[in-house]
């Protein structure tokens, strides 16, 4: 019997780590950095250095290994756009998504280093002109077998009230290479067949998907809204590759038609936000997009959408009398929101070039003074 027991206990063991090895998605530790595989195969790598502006991914791969994030050698423009990242302007009025104040990381924890997903958390502390965490950033990422990744983020403040501006300059996203990008063949759709980023810019949504060739080859790239978060998410997607979501910032992506609507936190006060990011290859229909959203909300507690209780026809009202009804006056046209930024024509960058040097000698910014009434305006 004891014979029988351990070689049953040996072959459990056996199992186990063999289910380890032969896990889809596995993250390992390695200092500063963490390395994310699916199939075997690098798929992404997270950074934490201590010298670096803020925590980040890169270089992010699609299934057959083609990068899809720009390289960090030597950018074009906006230096500041790395792989995929969290930041935002304007907190307590430090500009963290340009990198002026210091996202450091304190924390990776791994939470399942093998399996579908694996997980892990990230605490990054967002850092004021003192030294301090203005808020403390916690995040718990999942990654997919099918190359989605979900972010459970936190964000608590210090021992100070904290307000997050109204602003379009964040929070959650990536940046594209050369060749995907709407300015050269690429193309931006939404969940309900909106195209390109005109008329995408500024607008909530429960997903836009970003796709373009490379090397004849077509990858997409679909970040995704949640309906747990405290209000809708808009889209800063641009046609030269930035594209990011973000709750702050109503008044910013509505050309200053809608009030200012900052959040504010009391001093230890929290709040939680809830995105997607999903890479395919092909277009949307052929990446399967829609599905992949599904699987979002499932996988983050939301109630996938009911289509038939929504198509379900209501009862008929009781006619009643009413006093005539004046004519409706046509509404007033509001002027487009920005969607382009002016710059000069930049030559374009080797779309999947490895990153040579992963964290690219970023060295920190000073972290920014408090700014009067009349600010200049930086180049976003």
């Amino acid at each position: 019997m004891k014979i029988l027991l351990s070689i049953l206990c040996l072959f459990v063991g056996f199992s186990s780590v063999a289910d380890a090895k032969d896990a889809p998605v596995q993250i390992t530790k390695n200092g500063t950095k963490v390395n994310v595989t699916i199939a075997g195969k690098p798929f992404a790598t997270y950074h934490t250095g201590s010298d670096l502006p803020k925590p980040f991914f890169s270089p992010v791969r699609a299934a057959d290994g083609t990068i899809i994030t720009r390289s960090l050698v030597d950018p074009e423009d906006h230096p500041h756009h790395k792989g995929i990242w969290v930041a935002v302007d304007e907190v307590n009025e430090v500009d963290f998504w340009a990198e002026k104040g210091k996202i450091k990381n304190s924390e990776v924890k791994v939470i399942k280093a093998a399996g579908n997903p694996a997980v892990m958390q990230v605490t990054n502390q967002w850092l004021g002109e003192d030294g301090k965490p203005i808020v403390t950033e916690t995040t718990v990422i999942s990654i997919y077998a099918n190359r989605l990744l979900t972010y459970d983020i936190t964000f608590k403040a210090g021992d100070k009230p904290v307000v997050f501006e109204d602003t379009k300059e964040g929070l959650f996203g990536i940046r594209l290479p050369n060749g995907m990008r709407e300015k050269e063949e690429g193309s931006v759709e939404n969940n309900t067949g909106i195209k390109g980023t005109k008329d995408n810019w500024g607008k909530p949504t429960e997903w836009i998907d970003y796709y373009g060739p490379l090397h004849g080859k077509l990858y997409g790239v679909t970040l995704m809204d949640s309906p747990q978060n405290f209000k809708k998410s808009r889209y800063h997607v641009r046609n030269y590759g930035l594209f990011t979501i973000s709750p702050f910032g109503d008044h910013s992506y509505t050309n200053k038609k809608s009030p200012a609507d900052p959040k504010h936190l009391k001093a230890g006060g929290t709040f939680n936000l809830k995105y997607g990011l999903y890479i395919h290859e092909g277009n949307t229909q052929q990446g399967k997009v829609a599905a992949a959203y599904q699987q979002f909300l499932k996988v983050t507690g939301s109630k996938p959408a009911d289509k038939k209780q929504t198509a379900k026809p209501q009862p008929k009202a009781k006619k009643v009398s009413a006093a005539p009804k004046k004519p409706a006056t046509p509404a007033k046209k509001v002027a487009a929101a920005p969607y382009e930024e002016k710059s000069a024509p930049v030559k374009p960058i080797p779309e999947t070039e490895p990153v040579s040097n992963p964290d690219c000698n970023c060295c920190p910014a000073p972290v920014q003074r408090r700014r009067g009434l009349f600010r200049l305006r930086r180049n976003r």
